[in-house]
This record gives structure tokens, sequence and C-alpha cells, in this order.
């Protein structure tokens, strides 16, 4: 009997621990294989015959559909440059270029993946068909709760939220390896309380 209670004791501390490690693991925003410039993160083997377990299980988790590397490559950012999380209270200017790419979305998602709506219901997104560019094309979108001339993503709230830059037909992904992308910075611009 002693033998039996040591033996399912020691198979649940190893559970406990393997159900830990693996959450954690999955959580983690820096798989195998994931492309990282700045606070954006991305993994181009996500959608293919490539992709790791865990990077696939955190796809699953999220319940996300993964673009393919013919699609495009989609890029999630929790951070600002200063690796702060990224608060609803807080303000933003994502500024500079996006890689060459056919089209983009920029939309903020809260953690558990639903898209943060501002309170006139408008979902918190742009792409890049409205964003208003200097002449070198880059851009300047900030986010707040407050409006503001130029281009503005609305947020309000206290919680985390994320940022997700989905690329349509990019050459980041190519036969000859993943190119290291030129990303637009996220710059805290301070926080209400």
């Amino acid at each position: 009997m002693r033998i039996l209670v040591f033996f399912l004791s020691v198979m649940a501390i190893g559970l406990a621990l393997g159900g830990v490690s693996a959450h954690l693991s999955i959580r983690q925003s820096h798989g195998l294989g994931a492309i990282n410039v700045g606070p954006w993160s991305a993994w181009p083997f996500v959608g293919g015959a490539e992709v790791d377990p865990y990077t696939s299980a955190r796809s699953t988790a999220d319940g996300t559909l993964p673009l393919g590397a013919a699609e495009g490559l989609s890029f999630e950012a929790t951070t600002d440059q200063n690796g702060d999380p990224l608060l609803q209270n807080c303000r933003y200017e994502i500024a500079g270029k996006t890689p060459i790419t056919r089209v983009w979305t920029l939309a903020a998602y809260s953690d558990d993946g639903t898209a943060i709506e501002a309170r006139t219901g408008a979902i918190a997104a742009f792409h890049s068909g409205n964003v208003v560019r200097f002449a070198d094309s880059s851009f300047i979108i900030k986010i707040d709760d407050r409006p503001s001339s130029g281009n503005w993503m609305a947020i309000e709230g206290k919680d985390r939220f994320k940022l997700i830059l989905r690329l349509y037909d990019t050459p980041i992904t190519s036969n000859s390896g993943v190119i290291d992308p030129e990303m637009p910075k996220i710059l805290p611009q301070g926080c209400t309380s």
C-alpha cells in the first residue's frame, strides 16, 4: 500500500510540473524559429509542416488561424520599445515603416484574443489603405483614448493588450530564408491613472 501511495504521489507531482511547464512554454512569446524585431515577434513556419510543437500548441491555445508562408506573416507585440507591457490606459505612437508588403493590417486585441472596441463601437484597427503617410512612406499612428489628428486608434480601459500586425503577400519569408525586416517602433507617450 505504501508503494502505491508513493507511486501515485510521484505521478501527480510529475503531471503537475509537466502541465505547468507546458503552459508556461506555450504562453511565452518566443517560440522556436521566431523572428524578433524590437517588441515584435512572428513565427514564419507556424502555418507550415516545419512548425515546432510549442508554436503549434500556442497557436491552438490562442485559437488563431495562422497565415501560410505564401499568404503572409503575422507579427505580435505585447510590450513597447522599453519592454514595458502595453496598457490600455497609456498612450503610444507607432512610428516608422512596415516591411515591404502588398497590404498590411494593424489591430489591437485583449489578452484573451478578442478585438478591442472603443466607446463608439469601432474596432481599434488600421490597414495600409487608410493610413496617412509622410513623403518617405513612414507614418505615425497614435493610440489613445482621446481623439487626435492624423492616424488615431481609439483604445480605452486599463487592461493589457497586444498589437497584431499582419503582412499579406510579403517577401520576408522566401525560399532563400528569412529576411531581417524593418518594423515600426512602439513609443510610449505617458499613462493616465
